[in-house]
């Protein structure tokens, strides 16, 4: 059975799939660049990663852990839900110790914003 999280992720890449708008928001994020690689590790769910493309499939999941993704996040998977969610602040997580930004965090504005969008649209 999949966890939250991964259902969460799914959801993601499915409307992201399914909006035209949301593949612009991609496209704009991702740049000059062929993709960003978000990895996620939690200790009850393992290393899974996220692969955002500027073209079709425009996202994918992954498990495991890749060799030298944009950002790392490691927190547990409620934590990040939470955060993902916008129930939990990101910032008070990543001061108190509950998550843990390896790399890149500035691509966590263009994640957030992909990730409103498309719950907006979703309601």
């Amino acid at each position: 059975m999949a966890s939250q999280l991964q259902q969460f992720f799914e959801f993601l890449i499915s409307k992201v799939k399914e909006k035209e708008e949301l593949q612009n928001n991609v496209l704009k994020w991702v740049g000059p660049f062929h993709g960003k690689v978000l990895q996620v590790v939690t200790p009850d769910h393992g290393a899974q990663y996220i692969v955002v493309y500027k073209h079709a499939p425009w996202m994918k999941l992954f498990d495991g852990v890749y060799p030298s993704p944009d950002v790392i996040y490691k927190a547990n998977s409620e934590t990040l839900l939470g955060i993902f969610t916008g129930e939990v602040n990101f910032k008070d997580t990543m001061k108190d110790g509950r998550l843990i930004v390896i790399g890149n965090a500035n691509e966590s504005d263009p994640l957030a914003n992909l990730i409103l969008l498309a719950m907006t649209g979703a309601i």
